[in-house]
């Protein structure tokens, strides 16, 4: 009965039956067990009992809760990074040296690398704190004056854009990141060609729908428009990054089902087969995040609002800026699907940790 159960959970005992809470030496029948290294079986030891509760297999590397220190030495070193040390835990930093760049101080952790698909070396992502003057001078080299002291690589930093041409406001303020910068974004999203002439804003505007009540703000910026559906006829406050991004228009003759004047949230969605991050908005209380739930969408975090206009203008803000570091929007293969547009890839130099501190940061910028 016990040689049955064990064999039923997946795995097959070596040894006489020792009793039902006692490890039992074992081996795995899958072919395909991750245990299996170069043609040696891994050593299990499940107990009968927890073979009774598992759900699937009786084999701690099948069930994913545990790994077997030679294939996550190989799965390091093909990501990237060689390990110095044997293995020990997954979420514990493990001395490695980088295969790219060289750096040998570098402690990564396997679930950082391996099971969340960051980046092993801290130096080549771009995500090592250096030393101030050593940041002021990049952003320098890049045509932009920090205003502030230097807080991180991947935070937001104040400064002024240097080029005589750039065709930004009078002040020229920007918010780079020195992360985003050493990627090769622009530091200056107004020189990026984000700002264009106000004849062709008005153009894009009127083909939404829109006929602007005031001259051209600024990309990121509020600009006065008058629906033009004479059923509608609404004064709204659109931006052209949002109307560029998602092809929008009047939100108030808008047919989504989002209720500006009740409590939103927006949310972070993260997809695992398709590397994607997603944001979007909805109101207290409906089954929009369930819906994406069952699509294969893990909620990574979510920020809530008294009103959702407040919402509406973090997404807004957020799409304009993910477009305008040119993050392209992701597809199923060649298959659109509903909310593609406002999604953005997840990579080892931009993981989903990052992109929700810039959603958190620019809620703080907008005093939201």
């Amino acid at each position: 009965m016990a040689l049955a159960e064990m064999r039923a959970a997946g795995v097959e005992p070596l040894e006489e039956y020792p009793g039902s809470d006692v490890p039992w030496r074992s081996r795995c029948l899958s072919a395909l067990c991750p245990g299996l290294w170069e043609g040696d079986p891994a050593d299990i030891r499940p107990r009968l009992s927890d073979a009774r509760l598992s759900k699937g297999s009786a084999c701690k590397y099948c069930a994913r809760i545990a790994v077997r220190p030679e294939r996550a030495a190989y799965e390091m070193i093909q990501r990237g990074v060689e390990p110095r040390e044997p293995y020990q835990k997954a979420g514990k930093p493990w001395p490695c040296t980088c295969l790219r760049c060289g750096a040998d101080s570098i402690t990564p952790t396997y679930a950082n690398v391996v099971l969340t698909g960051q980046g092993g070396c801290a130096h080549c992502g771009g995500r090592m704190r250096v030393p101030e003057d050593q940041a002021l001078s990049e952003m320098l080299a890049v045509g932009v004056q920090p205003l502030e002291p230097y807080k991180g690589v991947n935070e937001r930093w104040r400064s002024r854009c240097l080029a005589p041409a750039c065709p930004g406001p009078s002040d020229r303020i920007v918010y780079p990141r020195l992360a985003w910068v050493r990627r090769g974004a622009q530091a200056c999203k107004w020189c990026a060609g984000v700002v264009i002439a106000g004849d062709v804003a008005a153009g894009i505007m009127t083909a939404a729908g829109l006929r602007p009540l005031e001259p051209y703000p600024g990309v990121r910026e509020r600009w006065r428009c008058q629906c033009m559906n004479a059923a509608c006829n609404a004064v709204v406050f659109p931006t052209l990054g949002s109307v560029n991004s998602r092809g929008t228009g009047c939100c108030e003759c808008a047919e989504h089902g989002f209720n500006r004047g009740q409590a939103a949230e927006v949310y972070l969605l993260y997809h695992s087969r398709l590397q994607a991050a997603k944001v979007g908005i909805c109101n207290l209380g409906t089954g929009r995040i369930e819906k994406h739930r069952r699509r294969g969408w893990q909620v990574h975090a979510t920020l809530a609002f008294d009103v959702g206009r407040d919402a509406e203008r973090l997404e807004r803000e957020v799409l304009a800026e993910w477009r305008a570091q040119d993050w392209k929007p992701v597809r199923d293969g060649d298959r659109a699907y509903d909310g593609w547009t406002e999604t953005t890839p997840v990579t080892a130099d931009i993981p989903i940790g990052v992109l929700w501190d810039g959603i958190v940061q620019l809620r703080s910028l907008l005093a939201l």
